[in-house]
């Protein structure tokens, strides 16, 4: 097997401790073994934890996350609609926790009036497409994931494929135009969706199973204005929701058990209000 001396090199180089039941190795010395080994930093990943050694970077994961569910993670595929304020959250927090394969769609640039709560953007990004920042973002934060770009607003006709190559889809859409297609076309693929609405400073997110009992009647707006072009949104509403919604998809890849299943997770934060409903 082409991989067994990479494997190998690997065992050599990790390390244990008495604080974690595995040896582990840190990132830098994986990268340099995968590039002598010509060993994509995706598949380096995949190998090092399928032998039972974890990253050193999860290693503050390991509490709530094992080496078993942590291998799920790297084997993942989420596919993220929209790379504005929700999905930049998202995509930050998935990579950070190990997920091994994003799709991400958005056709959209960034924009001065979007400064206020979206992560990617900077004032270097203005004008530029999201995506493109979200691969720079990708590649500082965790090298080891991969990131395949649709920069255009995905049409029905576009969903079938990609829901057909994911373990899940994360709704980060803005507005609620979309939102329907893609609750259909997650439906009748078998996807599971987790959704995420924010407008001022309110958010809700649930975890919809084809079959399910839909959230739509929550979506607040007309479909050609969502709540937030007239109430606004501040980050700090839209880091919640986001995070709600990463929890929820590590809860799917490594357990199947998401919290948020036929229930409607509500925050108010100008009133510090939270509470689940069932749907």
């Amino acid at each position: 097997m082409p991989w067994k001396s990479f494997v190998g090199d690997v065992v050599r180089a990790s390390r244990s401790t008495d604080q974690y039941p595995f040896a582990f190795i840190s990132g830098p010395e994986l990268l340099q073994l995968a590039r002598e080994h010509a060993v994509t930093p995706w598949q380096a990943q995949q190998l090092v934890l399928e032998k039972g050694i974890n990253l050193e970077r999860y290693l503050r994961n390991y509490s709530s996350i094992d080496l078993h569910m942590q291998l799920a993670l790297a084997r993942s595929k989420v596919l993220i609609v929209g790379a504005g304020g929700l999905g930049g959250y998202v995509l930050e927090m998935l990579a950070r926790l190990g997920v091994g394969t994003f799709l991400a769609a958005d056709g959209d640039t960034f924009e001065e009036s979007t400064l206020n709560r979206q992560l990617l953007g900077t004032m270097a990004s203005l004008k530029k497409f999201k995506l493109d920042a979200a691969m720079d973002r990708l590649q500082l934060i965790n090298p080891f994931t991969k990131l395949e770009l649709f920069p255009e607003f995905l049409q029905a006709a576009d969903l079938p494929d990609l829901l057909s190559r994911v373990d899940l889809v994360l709704d980060c859409l803005g507005g609620i135009l979309f939102r329907n297609t893609l609750l259909k076309a997650a439906h009748e693929a078998g996807c599971p969706l987790v959704t995420g609405f924010v407008a001022g400073q309110t958010g809700l997110a649930c975890t919809v199973y084809p079959g399910d009992r839909s959230p739509e009647s929550f979506w607040q707006g007309s479909l050609e204005q969502g709540a937030e072009q007239v109430l606004g949104t501040l980050s700090t509403i839209v880091g919640l929701i986001a995070s709600i919604q990463s929890h929820e998809a590590v809860a799917i890849v490594t357990r199947n058990q998401p919290g948020l299943r036929n229930k409607v997770f509500l925050a108010d934060l100008d009133k510090c209000f939270f509470q689940t409903l069932d749907l």
